[in-house]
């Protein structure tokens, strides 16, 4: 009996043995579910930064896999889709830096098929008698550029207008039409107005010159040319006695009253019926009665002189001006 009871005790340990050896051999491992969708086994240590063993587990379960990411660099950025702008676009978000100018088109630098530029007519009170519209050229480009800052000698510069009848002297005002002062001194440093006419007189009204047509000798093309583009409008200043302004197309073509870029009119008495329509940009301050005599010479039916009254245009400084001129 003692025997046998050994011997079971034996038997049970070994079957005991057995039984531990059986449960790891039975121990499940990865299926294929989980090798198709990427889960492998890991230990704990790898998620929680922990040396292996540390956590005092042994325990192993299917972890999702780790996939490293990029790590952006500090001059990384995101860049946006290219997007065409529009003209509104552009408008809303200028460039930082100013785009270069684009070559004018053939439609660009073509004058336009328009009627004659029109200027101020005399009213009843203003004139002898009732007149044609003022004509000037027609329409062209638009100088959309900003004129080039005034330097002080500049600013004391006057425009001395010499003609066969005598000479007047014009004072710009910089600050109440800056980009047509700019122009008509930049005219006036090249010779542009040298041997033009002044075109057109009225009594008691005003003088009109400025148009590189009347060079020539066909009258009936007098008031219809210019330099090739037109000036933005800066309305502000009256129509005073003396008052120097551009003269343009009608409102029906040209509703944003932009300016002829060279004809000019010279008002002889205060013509209030002007103020608000025209480009005002300096005033006689010598030699009104020379303007005066101009506006009484005999002319044709288009008001035009019947003799020529040339103009020579020159930049001094105004003192020097004002003292040749007598004054």
């Amino acid at each position: 009996m003692k025997t046998w009871m050994r011997m079971s005790g034996i038997g049970g340990l070994a079957l005991v043995v057995l039984l531990a050896a059986g449960c790891d051999h039975h121990k499940p491992g990865p299926t294929a579910s989980d090798a198709s969708s990427g889960a492998v086994t890991q230990d704990d240590s790898s998620l929680t930064g922990l040396p292996p063993g540390s956590n005092n587990s042994s325990t192993s379960y299917p972890r999702a896999k780790l996939v490293s990411l990029p790590t952006p660099t500090p001059t990384s950025v995101i860049e946006s889709v290219p997007v065409k702008e529009d003209a509104s676009m552009a408008a809303a978000n200028p460039p930082s830096e100013p785009s270069p100018t684009p070559e004018p088109t053939p439609a660009e630098t073509e004058v336009a098929s328009t009627p004659p530029m029109a200027a101020p007519s005399p009213t009843p009170a203003e004139s002898d008698g009732d007149m044609p519209r003022l004509e000037a050229s027609a329409a062209h480009p638009t100088v959309a550029a900003t004129p080039a800052p005034v330097s002080e000698e500049d600013q004391e510069q006057v425009v001395v207008l010499q003609t066969s009848l005598g000479t007047m002297v014009i004072e710009l005002d910089d600050k109440a039409a800056p980009k047509t002062c700019e122009n008509f001194r930049k005219l006036v440093s090249d010779g542009f107005y040298n041997h033009t006419t002044f075109h057109r007189v009225i009594p008691h009204f005003i003088i009109q010159g400025g148009d590189p047509n009347s060079r020539g000798t066909d009258r009936s093309s007098f008031g219809q040319g210019g330099p090739g583009y037109t000036l933005p409008a800066e309305i502000s200043l009256g129509h005073n006695s003396g008052a120097v302004a551009m003269a343009r197309l009608p409102d029906s073509v040209n509703p944003k009253r932009e300016s002829n870029g060279s004809q000019f009119y010279i008002c002889l008495v205060p013509c209030p019926t002007l103020d608000d329509q025209y480009t005002v940009f300096g005033h006689v301050i010598k030699g009104m009665d020379v303007a005066a005599k101009i506006g009484e010479q005999p002319r044709d039916e288009r008001d035009n002189p019947l003799q020529r009254v040339e103009m020579q245009a020159n930049l001094e400084p105004k003192k020097k001006a004002l003292t040749d001129s007598g004054d």
